[in-house]
Protein backbone atom coordinates (compact mmCIF):
# COMPACT_ATOMS: atom_id res chain seq x y z
CA UNK A 1 0.00 0.00 0.00
CA UNK A 2 1.24 3.66 -0.79
CA UNK A 3 0.16 5.83 2.11
CA UNK A 4 -0.31 9.35 2.25
CA UNK A 5 0.60 11.55 5.37
CA UNK A 6 -1.12 14.85 4.50
CA UNK A 7 0.02 17.47 7.30
CA UNK A 8 -1.37 20.93 8.34
CA UNK A 9 0.06 22.13 11.68
CA UNK A 10 -2.66 23.49 14.06
CA UNK A 11 -3.91 20.11 15.70
CA UNK A 12 0.00 19.21 16.34
CA UNK A 13 0.32 18.18 19.91
CA UNK A 14 2.84 20.72 21.81
CA UNK A 15 0.78 23.85 19.93
CA UNK A 16 -1.50 25.98 22.05
CA UNK A 17 -1.13 29.42 20.32
CA UNK A 18 -1.62 30.72 17.21
CA UNK A 19 1.49 32.51 16.62
CA UNK A 20 3.45 29.23 16.53
CA UNK A 21 1.93 28.25 13.15
CA UNK A 22 2.22 31.25 11.91
CA UNK A 23 5.28 30.97 9.07
CA UNK A 24 8.65 32.31 9.84
CA UNK A 25 8.65 33.20 13.40
CA UNK A 26 10.60 31.89 16.09
CA UNK A 27 7.71 30.11 17.65
CA UNK A 28 6.58 28.66 14.42
CA UNK A 29 10.24 27.06 14.10
CA UNK A 30 9.20 25.36 17.29
CA UNK A 31 6.02 24.41 15.82
CA UNK A 32 8.19 22.69 13.53
CA UNK A 33 9.47 20.58 15.24
CA UNK A 34 6.25 19.65 16.86
CA UNK A 35 4.66 18.91 13.86
CA UNK A 36 7.78 16.83 12.51
CA UNK A 37 7.67 14.46 15.77
CA UNK A 38 3.70 14.13 14.79
CA UNK A 39 4.12 13.20 11.45
CA UNK A 40 7.34 10.86 12.20
CA UNK A 41 4.82 8.52 14.77
CA UNK A 42 1.98 8.81 11.95
CA UNK A 43 4.77 7.36 9.80
CA UNK A 44 6.02 4.89 11.68
CA UNK A 45 1.96 3.38 12.14
CA UNK A 46 1.76 3.76 8.72
CA UNK A 47 4.80 1.06 8.02
CA UNK A 48 3.62 -0.68 11.52
CA UNK A 49 0.18 -1.40 9.77
CA UNK A 50 1.59 -2.73 6.55
CA UNK A 51 2.71 0.49 4.06
CA UNK A 52 5.02 -0.52 1.79
CA UNK A 53 5.81 3.29 0.61
CA UNK A 54 4.67 6.70 2.46
CA UNK A 55 4.86 9.55 0.78
CA UNK A 56 4.24 12.93 3.35
CA UNK A 57 2.52 15.99 1.88
CA UNK A 58 2.83 19.22 3.63
CA UNK A 59 -0.49 21.32 2.85
CA UNK A 60 -0.30 24.52 5.61
CA UNK A 61 0.58 27.91 4.29
CA UNK A 62 3.47 27.81 1.48
CA UNK A 63 3.65 23.84 2.11
CA UNK A 64 7.33 23.69 4.05
CA UNK A 65 6.44 23.23 7.69
CA UNK A 66 8.08 19.98 8.34
CA UNK A 67 11.69 19.82 9.26
CA UNK A 68 13.15 17.45 6.17
CA UNK A 69 16.08 16.27 8.45
CA UNK A 70 14.23 15.31 11.11
CA UNK A 71 11.80 13.10 8.98
CA UNK A 72 11.76 9.28 9.41
CA UNK A 73 14.14 8.74 5.94
CA UNK A 74 12.07 6.09 4.77
CA UNK A 75 9.16 8.43 3.93
CA UNK A 76 9.35 10.96 0.33
CA UNK A 77 8.77 14.40 1.53
CA UNK A 78 6.79 16.84 -0.67
CA UNK A 79 6.44 20.25 -0.07
CA UNK A 80 4.54 23.20 -1.33
CA UNK A 81 1.64 23.60 -3.71
CA UNK A 82 1.34 22.58 -7.22
CA UNK A 83 -1.65 23.04 -10.39
CA UNK A 84 -1.18 20.29 -12.56
CA UNK A 85 -2.71 17.21 -12.00
CA UNK A 86 -3.96 18.96 -8.50
CA UNK A 87 -3.45 21.80 -6.24
CA UNK A 88 -1.27 18.58 -3.95
CA UNK A 89 0.39 17.02 -6.88
CA UNK A 90 0.10 13.88 -7.92
CA UNK A 91 -2.71 11.76 -5.24
CA UNK A 92 -3.73 8.97 -7.95
CA UNK A 93 -0.94 6.31 -6.75
CA UNK A 94 -1.84 6.98 -2.63
CA UNK A 95 -4.29 3.93 -1.52
CA UNK A 96 -5.19 5.84 2.24
CA UNK A 97 -4.65 9.51 3.54
CA UNK A 98 -3.75 10.05 7.02
CA UNK A 99 -4.67 13.73 7.79
CA UNK A 100 -2.28 14.88 10.86
CA UNK A 101 -2.86 18.26 13.09
CA UNK A 102 -6.24 19.20 11.21
CA UNK A 103 -8.04 22.25 12.66
CA UNK A 104 -11.85 23.83 13.25
CA UNK A 105 -13.70 25.05 10.16
CA UNK A 106 -14.35 28.65 9.65
CA UNK A 107 -16.80 30.20 12.21
CA UNK A 108 -16.26 27.51 14.65
CA UNK A 109 -16.91 28.62 18.26
CA UNK A 110 -14.16 28.58 20.96
CA UNK A 111 -11.65 26.64 18.47
CA UNK A 112 -8.07 27.03 17.90
CA UNK A 113 -6.92 29.05 15.13
CA UNK A 114 -10.47 27.79 12.88
CA UNK A 115 -10.47 28.54 9.19
CA UNK A 116 -10.99 27.08 6.19
CA UNK A 117 -8.88 26.77 3.03
CA UNK A 118 -7.70 30.54 4.08
CA UNK A 119 -8.05 32.74 6.71
CA UNK A 120 -10.00 35.25 4.65
CA UNK A 121 -13.16 33.46 5.29
CA UNK A 122 -15.19 33.76 8.53
CA UNK A 123 -17.36 30.54 7.08
CA UNK A 124 -17.28 28.73 4.08
CA UNK A 125 -20.67 26.46 3.55
CA UNK A 126 -20.90 23.68 1.02
CA UNK A 127 -25.14 22.84 0.16
CA UNK A 128 -25.94 25.48 2.63
CA UNK A 129 -23.62 23.77 5.51
CA UNK A 130 -20.92 25.08 6.73
CA UNK A 131 -17.96 23.57 5.75
CA UNK A 132 -14.43 22.24 7.26
CA UNK A 133 -11.10 21.35 5.22
CA UNK A 134 -11.84 17.77 5.82
CA UNK A 135 -15.43 18.31 3.67
CA UNK A 136 -13.42 20.18 0.94
CA UNK A 137 -10.29 18.16 0.57
CA UNK A 138 -11.93 15.20 1.34
CA UNK A 139 -14.17 15.58 -1.46
CA UNK A 140 -11.94 16.73 -3.89
CA UNK A 141 -9.63 13.59 -2.92
CA UNK A 142 -12.63 12.00 -3.37
CA UNK A 143 -13.12 12.62 -7.06
CA UNK A 144 -9.89 10.51 -7.61
CA UNK A 145 -11.26 7.51 -5.18
CA UNK A 146 -8.67 8.26 -2.48
CA UNK A 147 -10.03 8.24 1.23
CA UNK A 148 -9.19 9.73 3.88
CA UNK A 149 -8.43 7.47 7.15
CA UNK A 150 -6.69 9.01 9.87
CA UNK A 151 -7.24 12.47 11.73
CA UNK A 152 -5.90 14.24 14.43
CA UNK A 153 -6.45 17.73 15.99
CA UNK A 154 -7.99 19.34 18.89
CA UNK A 155 -12.00 17.63 19.35
CA UNK A 156 -14.21 20.03 17.63
CA UNK A 157 -11.91 19.47 14.44
CA UNK A 158 -12.52 16.12 14.62
CA UNK A 159 -15.85 16.27 14.97
CA UNK A 160 -16.18 17.93 12.19
CA UNK A 161 -14.04 15.56 10.39
CA UNK A 162 -16.64 12.56 12.04
CA UNK A 163 -19.57 14.42 10.94
CA UNK A 164 -18.79 13.66 7.11
CA UNK A 165 -15.92 11.03 7.36
CA UNK A 166 -17.44 8.84 9.99
CA UNK A 167 -15.18 5.71 9.15
CA UNK A 168 -11.90 7.67 9.58
CA UNK A 169 -9.88 6.86 12.76
CA UNK A 170 -8.79 9.99 15.16
CA UNK A 171 -6.98 11.11 17.85
CA UNK A 172 -7.83 14.15 19.79
CA UNK A 173 -5.25 16.91 20.62
CA UNK A 174 -4.83 18.73 23.69
CA UNK A 175 -4.77 22.36 22.98
CA UNK A 176 -4.25 23.67 26.63
CA UNK A 177 -0.56 25.95 27.37
CA UNK A 178 -0.55 24.16 30.60
CA UNK A 179 -0.62 20.47 28.78
CA UNK A 180 2.65 21.84 27.26
CA UNK A 181 4.62 24.04 29.94
CA UNK A 182 4.73 21.35 33.27
CA UNK A 183 7.90 19.91 33.04
CA UNK A 184 8.16 15.80 33.88
CA UNK A 185 4.20 15.53 33.43
CA UNK A 186 4.78 17.57 29.56
CA UNK A 187 7.26 15.19 28.60
CA UNK A 188 4.66 12.09 29.46
CA UNK A 189 1.79 14.06 27.99
CA UNK A 190 3.57 14.22 24.52
CA UNK A 191 4.69 10.76 24.78
CA UNK A 192 1.10 9.73 26.00
CA UNK A 193 -0.20 11.66 22.60
CA UNK A 194 2.11 10.51 20.44
CA UNK A 195 2.28 6.78 20.89
CA UNK A 196 -1.58 7.28 20.35
CA UNK A 197 -1.05 8.41 16.93
CA UNK A 198 1.24 5.22 15.87
CA UNK A 199 -1.07 3.12 16.95
CA UNK A 200 -3.89 4.89 15.56
CA UNK A 201 -2.28 5.52 12.29
CA UNK A 202 -1.17 1.78 12.56
CA UNK A 203 -4.84 0.87 12.75
CA UNK A 204 -5.99 2.81 10.10
CA UNK A 205 -3.67 1.20 7.57
CA UNK A 206 -4.88 -2.04 8.84
CA UNK A 207 -8.20 -1.07 8.12
CA UNK A 208 -7.65 0.47 4.90
CA UNK A 209 -10.03 -1.74 2.99
CA UNK A 210 -12.70 -0.53 4.93
CA UNK A 211 -12.26 3.31 4.32
CA UNK A 212 -14.24 5.03 1.80
CA UNK A 213 -13.62 8.04 -0.56
CA UNK A 214 -15.93 10.68 -0.25
CA UNK A 215 -18.40 10.79 -2.59
CA UNK A 216 -20.31 14.29 -3.08
CA UNK A 217 -23.25 14.11 -5.86
CA UNK A 218 -23.70 17.45 -7.72
CA UNK A 219 -24.74 20.09 -8.51
CA UNK A 220 -22.85 21.35 -5.93
CA UNK A 221 -23.47 24.96 -4.08
CA UNK A 222 -20.88 26.98 -2.30
CA UNK A 223 -20.68 29.97 -0.71
CA UNK A 224 -17.52 31.66 0.61
CA UNK A 225 -18.18 34.48 3.42
CA UNK A 226 -15.45 36.95 3.65
CA UNK A 227 -14.40 38.72 7.19
CA UNK A 228 -15.39 41.83 5.24
CA UNK A 229 -17.26 42.92 2.03
CA UNK A 230 -13.67 45.20 1.02
CA UNK A 231 -11.50 41.04 0.97
CA UNK A 232 -14.88 39.72 -1.14
CA UNK A 233 -14.31 42.79 -3.93
CA UNK A 234 -10.88 42.20 -3.86
CA UNK A 235 -10.75 38.75 -4.18
CA UNK A 236 -13.40 38.09 -6.47
CA UNK A 237 -11.78 38.57 -9.81
CA UNK A 238 -13.62 36.23 -11.40
CA UNK A 239 -16.75 37.75 -11.42
CA UNK A 240 -18.36 35.13 -9.05
CA UNK A 241 -22.07 35.89 -7.46
CA UNK A 242 -21.46 38.32 -5.21
CA UNK A 243 -23.73 39.71 -2.33
CA UNK A 244 -22.04 42.07 0.05
CA UNK A 245 -19.43 39.54 1.78
CA UNK A 246 -20.46 36.51 0.21
CA UNK A 247 -19.47 35.35 -2.93
CA UNK A 248 -21.11 31.87 -4.59
CA UNK A 249 -20.28 29.35 -7.48
CA UNK A 250 -22.34 26.32 -8.50
CA UNK A 251 -20.53 23.65 -10.22
CA UNK A 252 -21.35 19.76 -11.32
CA UNK A 253 -18.67 18.11 -9.30
CA UNK A 254 -15.71 19.10 -6.62
CA UNK A 255 -12.94 19.14 -8.82
CA UNK A 256 -14.87 22.06 -10.35
CA UNK A 257 -15.58 23.43 -7.21
CA UNK A 258 -12.67 23.73 -5.86
CA UNK A 259 -10.78 24.48 -9.15
CA UNK A 260 -13.00 27.56 -8.24
CA UNK A 261 -12.30 28.24 -4.51
CA UNK A 262 -8.71 28.23 -6.03
CA UNK A 263 -9.10 30.40 -8.18
CA UNK A 264 -10.83 32.75 -5.55
CA UNK A 265 -8.40 32.75 -3.06
CA UNK A 266 -4.65 31.96 -5.33
CA UNK A 267 -5.23 33.25 -8.48
CA UNK A 268 -6.29 36.17 -9.72
CA UNK A 269 -7.74 36.24 -13.19
CA UNK A 270 -5.32 38.40 -14.91
CA UNK A 271 -2.92 36.13 -13.45
CA UNK A 272 -3.98 32.69 -14.29
CA UNK A 273 -2.20 31.76 -17.43
CA UNK A 274 1.31 32.06 -15.32
CA UNK A 275 0.30 30.29 -12.53
CA UNK A 276 2.51 27.12 -13.58
CA UNK A 277 5.89 28.82 -13.22
CA UNK A 278 4.71 31.30 -10.24
CA UNK A 279 3.67 28.12 -8.36
CA UNK A 280 6.71 26.66 -9.41
CA UNK A 281 8.99 29.73 -8.10
CA UNK A 282 7.08 30.12 -5.44
CA UNK A 283 7.62 26.39 -4.00
CA UNK A 284 11.66 26.61 -4.78
CA UNK A 285 11.65 30.14 -2.62
CA UNK A 286 9.91 28.66 0.16
CA UNK A 287 12.45 25.06 0.15
CA UNK A 288 15.37 27.42 -0.04
CA UNK A 289 14.31 29.93 2.71
CA UNK A 290 12.48 27.50 5.52
CA UNK A 291 15.39 24.85 4.74
CA UNK A 292 18.20 27.17 5.07
CA UNK A 293 16.99 30.44 6.45
CA UNK A 294 14.31 29.77 9.30
CA UNK A 295 14.76 31.42 12.99
CA UNK A 296 15.85 29.89 16.29
CA UNK A 297 12.99 28.04 17.76
CA UNK A 298 11.24 30.02 20.66
CA UNK A 299 9.41 27.28 22.32
CA UNK A 300 7.91 29.54 25.02
CA UNK A 301 8.84 27.59 28.06
CA UNK A 302 7.29 24.41 26.38
CA UNK A 303 9.01 20.89 27.06
CA UNK A 304 11.32 21.25 24.07
CA UNK A 305 11.28 17.16 23.99
CA UNK A 306 9.71 17.76 20.17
Amino acid sequence: MHIAVFADIEGSFGIWRMRQCHTGTAEWQYGRHCLTEDVNHVIQGAFDGGARKVTVKDTHDSGFNCIVKKLDKRAKYIGGHFTQPTLFGGVSDYDLILYVAIHAASGTPDAFFPHTHLGIFSELKLNGIPASEMDIYGGYLGEFSVPIGFVSGEDIAVQQALRVLPWVESVIVDKRKETYTSGKESENNLAEGREKLRHTADRAVRKASEMKPLTLTGPLHFEGTFRNEKLAQRFNTWGFQRTGATVAWHTDDMIEGFDKLNKLTFFPKKYYAFRGPMIFLVRNFYRIKHSYFAPAPNPEGAVFSC
